[in-house]
């Protein structure tokens, strides 16, 4: 039976009372029905808009993020550039001194790939097989590469800790970034030469760089840090501490390069 809200009569069928002509009950319900229906219908892709919006805004600030901080990183790389020995603040400069580093870590990685491909793509053909690719010479030298800086890190973190003033890691990454710039300007200059063939002279760019941020950055940034401080001992044996940990930790990772595909790599550019 349907009743009508309005007058109240009963009737089996339709979808209008009889008496009064007034909607019944059922038909009323399916209308309401309907309605939340087209409501819920049309609030869906308003929901799936905002969402969308969201995303887009979100986005949005990243990229707005990214151009803030390259833009921070490249005035920091040119002031650098010119006075490198600069006394920064170190929570300023840290991070973008670890930019820095993996930059050079990752430019000197393109350039050994590209002089190894360079040698193994000679020979008729022989080694063009046997060749590295790119994603492995980039993880192994990005690896080796890594491994040495930490040492150079260790290394003077320890003997700063003994001997010196007690230095944060982040201190010590803040002092050795502040030198990456010219070992950067020097890698991508090898990149270069490469490109243009003059592989003899890409070669020599890149050792040179590998010197100065590897080796000659760590020493130096380690005597300023004994001259600059109350000394427990005289500092020639604080500097051959530094040495000896910095050789020992060296050979242990070279042994493990050696043993290790990357030593077959290497192999080509000794």
């Amino acid at each position: 039976m349907k009743n009508c809200l309005t007058c109240g009569h009963s009737q089996e069928e339709g979808k209008f009372c009889g008496k009064c002509g007034a909607p019944l009950e059922s038909s009323v319900l399916e209308q309401a029905a309907t309605i939340n229906d087209m409501n819920d219908y049309q609030d869906q892709p308003q929901s799936q808009f905002a969402q969308t919006v969201q995303e887009t805004s979100q986005s949005s600030d990243q990229i707005e993020l990214i151009k803030k901080q390259s833009k921070l990183y490249i005035n920091h790389f040119l002031e650098q550039s010119k006075n490198p020995s600069a006394s920064l603040n170190v929570e300023a400069a840290w991070k973008n001194n670890i930019i820095s580093m993996v930059i050079y870590v990752i430019i000197t990685a393109l350039s050994v790939f590209m002089l190894l491909k360079r040698f193994t793509s000679g020979g008729f053909g022989f080694f063009e097989s046997y060749g590295p690719s790119i994603i492995q010479v980039i993880f192994y030298m990005s690896l080796f590469l890594t491994l040495l800086i930490a040492i150079n890190v260790l290394a003077i973190f320890l003997t700063s800790k003994l001997f010196s003033e007690n230095l944060s890691f982040r201190n010590i990454i803040s002092k050795i970034g502040n030198y990456y710039a010219l070992p950067i300007a020097i890698t991508i200059l090898s990149i270069l030469l490469g490109l243009l063939k003059s592989y003899t002279y890409s070669i020599f760019m890149l050792y040179v760089g590998f010197t100065l941020a590897i080796v000659i950055i760590p020493i130096f940034v380690m005597i300023n840090v004994l001259s600059n401080t109350s000394k427990i001992i005289d500092n020639f044996y604080s500097f051959i501490f530094y040495l000896v940990v910095t050789g020992v930790l060296s050979a242990i990772i070279f042994s493990f390069i050696i043993d290790s595909a990357i030593g077959d790599y290497l192999g080509f550019l000794l």
